[in-house]
């Protein structure tokens, strides 16, 4: 449709600074053209970078070709509704958010949107102060969710990248790679080899709990054997052991069939439980990992004879920030991305602790096969 003369005058106006600070853009979904015009108009002309779609369906091809960080879309349109929109925005682009328009003042509609995820919604007819001050409140999240992206991007390249290199650094020494280190120097070697590995822990815990909530727990599976992959991360904690002088005993069942897991999230959950185990315990104690099945799942455990967890922290062992002892290092997080995990799993994650005695923490997970998933 062409533009008023007075259109083009109001747009041609527009400051480059103005341009230049609302880089946000915005699609626009309505089976009505003069709506969506309207809505355009409006809103280029505070600035935003704004595009249109005449109903659902081609929303949803500029959707999957274009990066959109708010879409204003109308609920009620022929064949493709913005349901279906606020439905395809929500399994595919967690960070974009929807603020939804429709004719009907039904409460009903309006609550299953909400619902759906939707981040607003208004009612026609409504003023353009309206729109306004929601698209507004919309960016100003959007533009909070970049500052926190912007910070994870410094956690992982400004701490973890070095950190990494400090940690092959001290491995190399360790090994005798530059001619064998001095006894005396060994033990402070070895600690900061152990608590480079403790950081590097809480930064890929923060890292991890990070994009599960903005995420959620997508999984790559592979058909694996269980036992394997243990004796492989057990070689891990080798260091952590010989600082505390601890007994590491692997209790493997030999017949333990293959399953469908994702290896790199189930060693994230057994690197947990078993860095909480050589935290907690006391020096010269002793963890247990072991393995079994029965007809519907293959499990590993992780079992110490530690000082156990009081019942009151028992009841928030698995929410976010919540630690297995008060004096504990960490961030808290561990065992709520291990559960987080094995849930994606469909699996389950459950313990046992008795104070003066020692904890086991069990994981099972489902015998199937690729199609069941």
């Amino acid at each position: 449709m062409a533009e008023s003369g007075r259109e083009k005058t109001e747009r041609s106006e527009l400051s480059p600074r103005q341009t230049e600070l609302r880089s946000e853009r915005i699609l626009v979904i309505d089976d009505e053209r003069r709506m969506c015009d309207s809505i355009r108009i409006l809103l280029e002309q505070t600035g935003y970078r704004v595009d249109t779609a005449s109903d659902g369906s081609e929303g949803i091809s500029m959707l999957r070709e274009s990066n959109y960080d708010l879409v204003i879309a109308d609920l009620m349109m022929p064949k493709v509704d913005g349901f279906t929109v606020l439905d395809y925005v929500g399994e595919n682009l967690p960070h974009t958010l929807v603020i939804v328009i429709t004719g009907y003042s039904s409460m009903r509609s309006s609550i299953e949107a909400l619902r759906r995820g939707a981040y607003n919604y208004l009612v026609k007819p409504f003023d353009f102060d309206v729109l306004k001050l929601a698209v507004e409140k919309a960016m100003d999240k959007i533009r909070l969710q970049r500052l926190g992206d912007d910070f994870i991007s410094m956690i992982t390249h400004d701490l973890k990248n070095p950190l990494t290199s400090v940690m092959g650094y001290c491995s190399l020494l360790l090994s005798g790679a530059y001619g064998e280190p001095p006894e005396r120097m060994v033990e402070p070697m070895q600690s900061i080899a152990t608590n480079s590995d403790r950081m590097l822990a809480l930064i890929n815990d923060f890292l991890a709990m990070n994009k599960f909530s903005s995420e959620g727990v997508r999984l790559d599976m592979q058909r694996l054997q269980l036992n394997s992959l243990i004796s492989h991360l057990a070689k891990n904690v080798a260091a952590q052991l010989e600082m505390k002088k601890l007994n590491l005993r692997l209790v493997l069942d030999e017949t333990l069939a293959p399953i469908m897991l994702d290896p790199i999230q189930i060693e994230r959950v057994i690197n947990n439980l078993l860095s909480n185990a050589v935290k907690f315990i006391q020096r010269g104690g002793e963890i247990t990992v072991s393995t079994g099945q029965d007809a519907d799942y293959v499990s590993f455990s992780v079992a110490d004879n530690g000082p156990g967890i009081s019942p009151e922290q028992q009841k928030h062992i698995f929410e976010k920030y919540k630690r297995g002892s008060s004096a504990a290092e960490g961030t808290g997080l561990g065992l709520f991305i291990s559960k987080s995990i094995v849930d994606a799993h469909e699996g389950k994650i459950s313990f046992s602790s008795r104070l003066g005695e020692g904890t086991a923490f069990t994981v099972r997970l489902p015998k199937r096969d690729h199609e069941d998933l």
